[in-house]
């Protein structure tokens, strides 16, 4: 069942995937939602609270640690099961994504909140590539590593996101697995 707080969390992400997060105002929030203005104030006391309860519900890094903990030191299917995480974390928050990109205004507390994911799961691949490094692996430095990995994985979520619109019909996981074998096969020291 839908609470309040779920209506007006889901009323804004919405709304601020549409226009951004500084052009919607609190009283469009509550009239998508189906609440009074009064209703939202007494769940969430501003828009900015609202953002942030909204952003710790969309983006979930628990399951990165889970899924880092749970590898099988194998490059290829690491890789593997790592990129189609993230590519499924990305599209389930594409309203997020879209509401940053559509924010005209910079607002550190805001690029801090929304930095905090791409940060944790870079830490957590250049921990990864630092391990594969001493396993003999790899050699190549963890940290650009980490940040090639995810560059590229945003460049497929952001293609696929633009190219669906387009029809484009190329299958995600068929991407997911060609990318995830040229990138192994780069820096494998097995070749």
């Amino acid at each position: 069942m839908c609470t309040t707080e779920d209506k007006i969390i889901d009323a804004a992400i919405v709304l601020f995937s549409q226009k951004g997060y500084t052009a919607v105002t609190t009283k469009e929030i509550a009239k998508e939602a189906g609440v009074s203005e009064m209703t939202l104030f007494r769940h969430f006391e501003n828009k900015h609270n609202l953002f942030e309860r909204a952003f710790d519900r969309f983006v979930f890094t628990p399951k990165f640690i889970a899924l880092f903990e749970n590898l099988e030191w194998n490059l290829e299917r690491d890789l593997f099961n790592i990129c189609s995480s993230y590519q499924d974390v990305l599209r389930k928050n594409q309203k997020i994504i879209l509401m940053h990109l559509k924010n005209d205004e910079f607002n550190p507390q805001f690029e801090k909140m929304l930095s905090k994911f791409p940060n944790e799961f870079k830490n957590l691949l250049s921990s990864y590539f630092e391990e594969m490094r001493n396993r003999g692996v790899i050699v190549e430095n963890p940290e650009t590593l980490a940040v090639s990995f995810l560059a590229t994985n945003f460049g497929l979520f952001f293609t696929s996101l633009v190219m669906s619109k387009l029809t484009f019909n190329t299958d995600l996981q068929t991407c997911i697995s060609n990318y995830v074998k040229i990138f192994t096969k780069g820096i494998s020291l097995q070749k």
